[in-house]
Order: structure tokens, then sequence, then C-alpha cells
């Protein structure tokens, strides 16, 4: 055999030069990869910890929702005598000192912004009393109610009818009502009336004839959800009561222009006697809270709490809480530009 000849050094030159272009290029691509790898870890890290920090925002803003709401129940348990409201719709308490006609204010707590620990807490306390009982009225009520809203009587007649029938214990059904078996188990989605009063303002929608436009309201009329209650007495607070409610109770629009135009400073002290006591009140049991709890000025998570005072009489005041609902929070409106601010 013959020897192979030596390489030469034009050769070997380029061969080595080849070696050197083949570990450049692996270096090279071991970096990118490195590179990627790390940056996809740091991604992985950063959304860890943003989640880590959502839950715990999420969790501190239930502690402090649940804070407000705590603080709105101090406030009912005030002796008061009296509730109206003021110019934002809430819930004012007042006392009647003996030997005077002109009730006198309870000095608030704070309830908007109100620092707790990392964060805040605001709440809004209104009265159930402001609404009509869906347990607790007459037929004629509801129907008057709906009326006041706009609501034309073919519907009407539908859902007094159909909330009559979901209420009662029998498979009868009205004229216009409905019942589980000609009605609500033939639904895509079945399902059966509950045969007894409701539990919850929003059963409502599962009742015939009323729909999300009717319950939540639109730009043109207000929605029975902030009309109707089913806890309370059944009385109406004159001194709280939207007019829809009012009128609903029976009152002229000549008297619920006049009771609306002055009980925001002068709350009535009792009833109007000649519409009966049992028709109407000046004093509140049942209470509605929306607390929210804020952190850097967010709301992270928002609470409504239905809570009925009890005691009187000169025994101790108790609080039930009826339910406690979480809700979707809301974002906070941003703060109206300074004046001469350039946009």
């Amino acid at each position: 055999m013959m020897p192979t000849p030596p390489a030469r050094p034009g050769r070997l030159q380029a061969i080595a030069q080849d070696q050197r272009g083949f570990a450049l290029l692996a270096v090279t691509l071991v970096l990118a990869i490195l590179g990627v790898v790390v940056t996809e870890f740091a991604y992985s890290m950063r959304l860890q910890a943003g989640m880590v920090r959502a839950y715990k925002d999420r969790l501190l803003g239930q502690h402090l929702a649940e804070a407000g709401v705590q603080q709105a129940i101090r406030e009912i348990m005030t002796e008061a005598t009296v509730h109206g409201i003021d110019e934002d719709g809430q819930v004012i308490f007042y006392r009647l000192l003996a030997g005077t006609t002109a009730p006198q204010r309870v000095p608030p707590l704070e309830r908007t912004r109100v620092p707790l620990g990392a964060g805040e807490f605001s709440y809004r306390i209104t009265d159930e009393e402001r609404r009509v009982n869906l347990n607790a009225s007459q037929p004629d009520r509801i129907d008057k109610l709906l009326l006041a809203i706009g609501i034309d009587k073919d519907v009407r007649d539908k859902i007094s009818d159909s909330l009559l029938d979901w209420r009662d214990a029998d498979d009868n059904y009205r004229t216009n009502g409905a019942e589980s078996d000609d009605y609500y188990l033939n639904l895509p989605v079945p399902y059966r009336a509950r045969n007894g009063n409701l539990q919850d303002v929003a059963e409502l929608l599962q009742i015939k004839g009323v729909t999300p436009e009717i319950y939540y309201g639109n730009g043109e009329r207000p929605g029975l959800a902030e009309l109707v209650t089913v806890r309370g007495s059944g009385a109406i607070n004159i001194n709280t009561a939207p007019p829809p409610v009012l009128s609903a109770a029976g009152l002229s629009e000549a008297e619920i222009a006049l009771a609306v135009e002055r009980r925001v400073n002068n709350p009535k002290t009792a009833p109007p006697s000649s519409r009966g006591a049992t028709r109407f009140t000046v004093r509140s049991t049942v209470f509605r809270i929306e607390a929210e709890g804020l952190i850097a000025g967010q709301p992270k998570a928002r609470v409504i709490a239905i809570v009925q005072r009890g005691g009187s009489g000169g025994s101790a005041p108790t609080a039930m809480v009826y339910s406690w609902r979480p809700v979707p929070t809301r974002a906070e409106p941003a703060p109206a530009p300074k004046a001469g601010a350039s946009r």
C-alpha cells in the first residue's frame, strides 16, 4: 500500500478555519438557545409573581370589603327612631329626642376611602323598606309599580300572575301566569317554580314575563332590581322610597313631589295618618350594604349584604345577616381634569 501523503500547510490551515467556524456557530447556537430559555424563565417568573400579587390583592380586598360591612353594621346598630336619606340616596340615622319635634341627625361615620392597613374600604347603606316587598305586598301594588316604570298592561298582567303562581303551593296557573308543568319544564333549560316565597330578588329573572331589561332597567327607566325586595315588613319608608315605589303605595303625583322635596333636610317623624300605619313607616329595620375593598386606589373586591337590625325597647341591638354575595368590582371613575389643565 502506498503511504498517505502528508497534508500540505494550506490544507491544514483550511481545516483549522473550518473547525473554528463550526465551533463559533455551535457557541452562537447555544447562546441563542440559552437566551430563549432565560427569557422564557424570566417571563414565567414575572407572570407567576403577577398572579401571586393579584391573588394577594384580591384576598386583602375581600378582608377590606368585610371591614366595610362591619363598620356599616356598627352604624345600623345606632339607636335611631327615624331613617332618612341624603342627596346621594344613602340612609341617614336620626333620633327624636324627648320634648322635641325636629329629629336630630346621628353623627355619621366616614364611608368613603376609609384607610385600613395597606388599603382602604368604602361602603353605601340603603334600606330595604324603600323597596316594594314581593313577598308581603298585594298584587295591585306590584301592578302599580310596573305601571310607574312604564310597563305595558299585557306584560304587567303576565308578570303579576306569574309571580303569584311562582309563590303559591299549587300547580294551577292563572290566566296570564305559569307553573312548572305547563311552562318552566318546557324551557330549553328546564326548572321548577319555587312554590314559595322568593329568597332573592334575582329569582325574578326566572319568572315568566321578566326580561333582563325590565329587571336591570335602561337609560329611560329604572329596573325592578333597585325597586323591589324580599325582606322587611312590607311597610314603605316614606322618607327613603323613590317616586315609583311611592306611586305603587298609592300616593298622588302632588304628594310624591312634596314628600321628595322636603325629606332630605326635613324627614317625617311619623307616617301619614291618613294612609294607615301598616302601609308606611319612617323607621327601617332591614338594610342593604354595598362595600368595596381598595388597594392602591383600585377596587379589588365588592360585597353586597342584607342585614336586619333587631332589638328595641331597651334590649340590646342585634344584627342578622340574611345574605352575603360577592359581586364584580366596578372601575373607579377617572378624576375630573383641573380647571385650566391642557387636554
